[in-house]
């Protein structure tokens, strides 16, 4: 019983939080709006993550007279940015101070997301900052605020007592490397939200239970409590510990009328 209670007590503070930091964010928002109208000038946010970006797309009415944008650095990209303009301003990308910069390191070594962003942490730069940190065989794309670009260029020259390669890269010739997965074809017995989840991770359905009740499921970037929460193809799973799955495709029916589907697991 006193555990229960504690459970309690904690999921109402946490809830108590999110309404706090969305309140924050809503606000941050409507001062873009603001200062563009004194301005009239183009204003943007710093970058903002899934949650918040969902945040703002659930609860924030845009006013009249403005145009608005979302943007990255490229196509789907996690973190972005978001701009207002001007009624008489068309919302482009490339008015969007966003720059990324190119680390190439050693063939022999392989560096990890952690190890980017820690070095980028080191130099006291917030993670507001910095965008998307996209990795590959020779290295890695980190996209950041321009006002911060060249002071990244500058003082790193090595990540995880490894030598590294630095510099700006143009973003007309950035082509974003393919990101790393792996597919899975499962079965499951609807695209409810526990289904889905069990089938995906070949887990129990009481297991699963317990992984949407605690708060650890997101369902493109929104926390989901309600296990029949219909899924969609396309769709963005979070799992906390497990890691990120999209449904990639929904299939025919089995005799038994279950469900063949195609999970793409982020790696």
């Amino acid at each position: 019983l006193h555990l229960a209670i504690l459970s309690s007590f904690k999921t109402k503070e946490i809830s108590l939080d999110m309404n706090t930091n969305h309140k924050l964010l809503i606000a941050r928002i409507n001062d873009l709006f603001s200062l563009c109208d004194k301005h009239c000038e183009m204003k943007c946010s710093d970058f903002l993550d899934g949650g918040e970006l969902a945040v703002i797309e659930d609860e924030f009415q845009i006013p009249y007279g403005y145009n608005t944008l979302f943007f990255g650095g490229y196509e789907n990209a996690e973190r972005k940015v978001f701009c207002v303009f001007p009624e008489w301003q068309e919302s482009e990308e490339s008015e969007v101070p966003i720059s990324v910069i190119r680390f190439d390191v050693p063939k022999f070594r392989k560096l990890t997301h952690r190890d980017y962003l820690g070095t980028l942490m080191s130099l006291g730069i917030d993670r507001s900052k910095t965008g998307d940190i996209l990795t590959d065989d020779e290295g890695a794309y980190v996209f950041v605020m321009s006002d911060i670009a060249e002071y990244v260029a500058r003082n790193v020259n090595k990540i995880a007592n490894a030598g590294v390669n630095t510099k700006i890269v143009d973003m007309a010739d950035f082509i974003p490397p393919k990101p790393k997965t792996t597919e899975k074809m499962c079965v499951c017995a609807s695209l409810r939200l526990d289904a889905v989840v069990a089938a995906t991770l070949n887990i129990s359905r009481g297991n699963t239970e317990k992984l949407i009740s605690s708060g650890y499921v997101k369902l493109n970037h929104r926390e989901v409590l309600d296990r029949s929460k219909q899924v969609g193809e396309g769709d963005l799973l979070s799992i906390r510990n497990y890691g990120r799955f999209i449904l990639k495709d929904i299939g025919n029916n089995t005799r038994k009328g279950r469900l063949h589907i195609t999970v793409e697991k982020f790696v």
